[in-house]
């Protein structure tokens, strides 16, 4: 119904439609009622906009350059500000204990088929040794934080054992052996 007071509204009804409608308001006042908020908001609709007062019509307004510099300024700073800090950061170590070395792992098992070495620099997850050629050695370069570490071989998937060349070594919870190894920090 609120589409047929449209219509009407509109004036996009043809002569036997209008005859309808009219019909139809006569007999319901709900409808009637309807058309006739309906032609209100229409009346409002079509009434002239209000003027603009000359003294607001013409004031000052600044060139779009300062516009375009206030809206965009608080985004270059902060982009300035974050390429300026990602810059320090990757230009200047963090703390000493972050340093990091380089560590050659390597251990003399020729019966093994398969060696891996786990540590608290691997957060324990075994890391796979290669095999050096028929010789029997076993080795893995790692880039290892500066501090003390944990760390142990584990032959074949079974048997843990410590690194025989060096002499720190600590039994864990488990009652196995790990090795102590400290990395100094190098800069």
């Amino acid at each position: 119904m609120e589409y047929f007071s449209s219509m009407f509204i509109d004036n996009e009804l043809n002569l036997e439609e209008k005859r309808r409608f009219v019909e139809m308001i006569r007999s319901d006042r709900a409808f009637y009622l309807l058309t006739l908020s309906l032609l209100e908001q229409e009346e409002l609709l079509r009434q002239p906009m209000v003027a603009v007062e000359p003294a607001i019509q013409n004031r000052w307004r600044p060139p779009l350059r300062v516009i375009l510099f206030r809206l965009f300024k608080p985004m270059v700073c902060a982009i300035a500000g974050f390429a300026a800090a990602m810059l320090l950061m990757f230009s200047m170590p963090e703390d000493p204990g972050r340093l990091t070395g380089s560590k050659r792992f390597i251990i003399f098992e020729p019966a093994a088929d398969r060696v891996e070495l786990v540590g608290s620099f691997t957060g324990w997850q075994p890391l796979a040794m290669q095999r050096i050629g028929d010789s029997g050695y076993w080795e893995l370069n790692l880039a290892i934080p500066s501090g003390e570490h944990r760390f142990a071989y584990i032959l074949d998937g079974e048997r843990r054992m410590a690194d025989p060349t060096l002499p720190a070594s600590e039994k864990d919870d488990f009652g196995g052996e790990n090795s102590v190894l400290t990395m100094e920090a190098h800069i």
